[in-house]
């Protein structure tokens, strides 16, 4: 089981259940969600069980896929003018982050970060483990390229420290690297589980998701998106933004997303996943999502205001959210990939 989805796994089995990929073959593809501001949405590609990011090359698309239960992982690649998305030859069983610049692909898996470069429609000629954590780190969540040129990713969480203090290298931090995995720094920390982020144009600092704790049950702790600038503390575990007395010494979060009201009366998360920005704009993909709306994409500015829905009616929790050209590339657990203009 990769770390980075342990806390989620259970509820990914729970919506999907182990035979849902031949229901939905029998059934036929999933009906469309559909954008607030009426643009066209259309299916981009099918065949990734869990699409936790998406990352672009050239006119490829990469899309880094978590091996889950019955989903296979791995790297695959959209071609252009092909609605499938196809297995990477030599890529890792299991990905989770994938960013690109200037014709290399790196790809976050466990604890290793790998750059691959040279494809040639089938493989990568060139690959190399340009970073390579001991066994006293959790390993990696998503990943993005700063305009300084680093490679930024967010730490995974190691479930045991749900609620309390993980000692392990780089825990609850994001750190960054040049990309050639060397001179890792820690950028901010104190957030239970970085989970995703993304650079806003003009912005020097990552805009990261971040999912609250799971214990106690029903504890109400929100989920944020931060900004996370270097030297900031959001405050985990000392401080969760559920009693904003105990963190009046830390780092402000952009948004706190609230717990939301669910069924016999417990509190469901939002739980904000993937993450992109079209100019002052920021996309979220909420894998929850609210208690009328629920799994959806919401937008909102720069600043955390004017947050509103983008696009609803999804029939599936959703996981990804990628940029490219002014596209958003939104991916759920049908294993489905949307593109819709931003």
């Amino acid at each position: 089981m990769s770390k980075p989805l342990r806390s989620l796994s259970i509820m990914i089995l729970l919506v999907l259940g182990l035979a849902a990929p031949t229901a939905a073959q029998a059934a036929g593809p999933p009906p469309l969600p559909k954008a607030v501001n009426g643009a066209k949405v259309e299916r981009f590609a099918t065949g990734v069980g869990i699409p936790t990011q998406v990352a672009f090359s050239g006119q490829n698309a990469f899309v880094a896929g978590a091996a889950e239960g019955p989903f296979k992982g791995g790297v695959f690649v959209v071609k252009p003018g092909s609605k499938k998305a196809v297995k990477v030859a030599g890529t890792p069983k299991t990905a989770f982050g994938i960013a690109a610049r200037a014709g290399t692909v790196y790809v976050s898996s466990g604890r290793k970060v790998f750059a691959y470069s040279k494809f040639d429609g089938t493989r990568f000629r060139q690959s190399k483990a340009i970073f390579n954590g001991p066994k006293n780190f959790n390993g990696f969540s998503g990943m993005a390229i700063g305009p300084n040129g680093r490679l930024y990713a967010g730490v995974a969480l190691n479930q045991k420290f749900d609620h309390s203090t993980d000692t392990s290298l780089y825990a609850n931090s994001v750190v960054s690297m040049t990309r050639f995995g060397k001179d890792v720094q820690v950028v901010a920390s104190g957030m239970r589980q970085p989970w995703m982020m993304a650079f806003a144009p003009g912005i020097r600092d990552p805009f990261v998701s971040v999912l609250s704790q799971d214990l106690p049950k029903n504890n109400g702790a929100p989920d944020l998106i931060v900004r996370a600038a270097p030297g900031d503390d959001f405050g985990f575990p000392k401080c969760n933004w559920l009693n904003e007395e105990t963190c009046s010494d830390y780092s402000e979060p952009l948004v706190k997303l609230e717990a939301q009201p669910g069924k016999k009366k417990s509190l469901n998360q939002q739980s904000p996943m993937g993450i992109g920005a079209i100019g002052p704009r920021l996309y979220v993909a909420l894998f929850t999502g609210t208690a009328k709306g629920g799994p959806q994409v919401m937008e909102m500015k720069t600043d955390g205001t004017g947050m509103k829905p983008f696009m609803t009616g999804f029939v599936a929790p959703v996981l990804s959210v990628a940029i490219h050209k002014g596209n958003l590339y939104v991916g759920d657990l049908t294993g489905t990939i949307y593109k819709v203009r931003g």
